[in-house]
């Protein structure tokens, strides 16, 4: 079965990611501990790209789509994207390269992007089952004599951090959001609310 291939195009209707795999490979190539990255197969390479660049996306970005009914004579948000057809979450209209004005898209959220990639393509099927069993609620479990415990967090949190690299969510921090729009409409757009949009 053929992979889509990556589209890195800033602000692009169809783009599903934020690193290209040749900016990954120059990324890894001054990082220390890449043995998984170097030892995976280009094809999937790319798919732990694109399925990093999904686990970002499922993040509480701070990032902003104009909804249905929104008051056009309010001020720009500098959180918004860029473009009402743009696939990604960023770039945002505050993204921007201070010397020629064009659209970005910054660093830590491609590193994070790679560091994604790093940390799925270095899980193992045992580590795939562990989050499927925290986000089905067990603590813990016992199999032939060998015991795990999960400790204290319920599901929903464990649901609410998709990310599974620690670094990549240190470097997406400044990016998260702490609220969110609540709201509840018959348009699938939602309908926009003073004072309901939080984290900014």
């Amino acid at each position: 079965m053929a992979i889509d291939p990556i589209d890195a195009t800033i602000a692009g209707a169809t783009a599903n990611s934020y690193v290209t795999l040749a900016e990954a490979e120059t990324y890894f190539a001054t990082r220390l501990n890449i043995a998984a990255w170097s030892a995976a197969v280009e094809a999937n390479k790319q798919k732990a790209l694109l399925t990093a660049c999904r686990r970002i996306e499922s993040c509480r970005l701070r990032s902003h789509r104009r909804p249905y009914g929104y008051p056009s004579a309010l001020a720009m948000d500098e959180l918004e994207v860029t473009s009402a057809t743009q696939a990604l979450a960023f770039p945002r209209y505050r993204d921007r390269n201070p010397s020629s004005g064009a659209y970005i898209i910054a660093s830590a959220i491609k590193h994070a992007q790679c560091e994604e990639a790093l940390a799925l393509l270095s899980r193992g099927d045992t580590d795939e089952r562990r989050r499927a069993l925290q986000l089905q609620g067990v603590r813990s479990f016992a199999v032939d004599g060998l015991s795990e415990s999960y400790g204290d967090a319920p599901a929903s949190q464990v649901a609410s951090q998709p990310l599974d690299s620690v670094e990549a969510q240190r470097l997406l921090m400044p990016y998260l959001a702490a609220g969110a729009v609540i709201a509840t409409s018959p348009s699938p757009d939602g309908d926009w609310t003073p004072g309901t949009v939080g984290g900014r």
